[in-house]
């Protein structure tokens, strides 16, 4: 886990000129560069962004919270920034390829799981500013599910579902980096199949659909009962799930059990699709496309205090359902993580 030093720069912040000093720190950690207004309004998301931090983790410190936050790469972007590239979700048209699940498909689920221990999860990936969560949420269901299935566990290119997913019905979007949904990309991992990222590199774009060598193909996808805890801890046992999330207040999340959606104004509209890889009984184990360098390592440990709740959805047209929108959905458990739940399917050899 990648902390930021937080003690010094509480120091430094008290000081005019510390907040300069340090988003100079800040633009040399991640490579970037602005010149001229650009710079000072950058400057100036950075302080206030800086600013939040700092008052949060006193808080933390004083036993407020149960995580902590910390400065990264969105350090000197602002909330609507942050927020355009949150697209995706949730997909509701049948599907010839989709199986409703039931509560459990296992006569006993581990109290524990976490498939990072088990070789079955690839390195954390990063979207960059490309609405592509839910692309990224698909690919690695697909690479973790394959690998289970198959013992080979293989790098694939979230690209191909930018490019080749078709979403007439604006399901979370109008495709590739304006949003699509996990379903639909699972249903072009089972039509067509996926290439490795070597064969077909990421780009942070849209791009035209073209042939590509096929590695995996899946057999279809489940989608796991709504807002329902004991059922996706059933799926999580047997594999990865890609899951659609409320992921507004994540921006500065630096690790520790996450409680910050549930009562908050954002804290139920979903808008981000990501992976949960294991749980424990007090949180799930939840793999972000942000990169490493963001929360634990690139995950963020989502409380279940709130398993047994559910919330009100206001704004399902934001990026979470398919036309004609829905005027709300109920979501269920912290940041909605229990609403859109899915997984591919691999029965025999996965591998072409």
């Amino acid at each position: 886990m990648q902390l930021f030093a937080f003690a010094a720069l509480t120091q430094v912040a008290a000081q005019p000129d510390g907040v300069h000093h340090h988003f100079e720190a800040h633009l040399k950690a991640f490579g970037k560069s602005y010149e001229g207004q650009e710079y000072e309004a950058r400057k100036a998301n950075f302080a206030a962004n800086f600013e939040k931090v700092r008052a949060h983790n006193e808080e933390y410190r004083s036993g407020k919270h149960s995580w902590w936050m910390k400065m990264n790469h969105f350090g000197d972007w602002t909330t609507e920034e942050f927020e355009s590239m949150l697209m995706t979700q949730q997909h509701t048209r049948p599907s010839t390829h989709s199986l409703k699940a039931s509560n459990s498909s296992r006569a006993e689920v581990p109290a524990s799981i976490d498939w990072r221990t088990k070789g079955m999860v690839t390195p954390v990936k990063d979207q960059g500013s490309c609405g592509s969560c839910w692309a990224f949420s698909a690919i690695e269901s697909v690479e973790s599910r394959s690998a289970i299935a198959t013992g080979t566990l293989e790098v694939l290119a979230p690209q191909a579902f930018v490019n080749c997913v078709e979403n007439p019905n604006e399901c979370g979007g109008t495709g590739g980096c304006s949003g699509a949904t996990m379903e639909l990309a699972f249903e072009v991992s089972t039509a067509t199949g996926v290439p490795t990222e070597a064969d077909y590199p990421y780009t942070a774009s849209d791009g035209t659909c073209g042939t590509y060598p096929v590695a995996v193909k899946s057999t279809g996808y489940t989608k796991i009962a709504e807002n329902d805890a004991s059922a996706l801890q059933a799926a999580v046992a047997d594999g990865p799930v890609s899951v659609t999330v409320a992921a507004s207040p994540w921006m500065f999340y630096g690790g520790g059990v996450f409680t910050g959606c549930s009562g908050s104004s954002s804290g139920a509209e979903l808008n981000h699709g990501v992976q949960v890889v294991g749980y424990t009984d007090e949180y799930w184990i939840t793999r972000n496309s942000w990169g490493s360098s963001w929360g634990e390592d690139g995950y963020i440990m989502v409380s279940r205090a709130a398993d047994d709740k559910t919330f009100t959805n206001n704004a399902p047209a934001d990026g979470v359902a398919c036309k004609p929108y829905p005027k709300t959905q109920t979501v269920g458990g912290e940041c909605g993580i229990l609403f859109d739940t899915s997984y591919p399917k691999f029965d025999g050899s996965a591998v072409v």
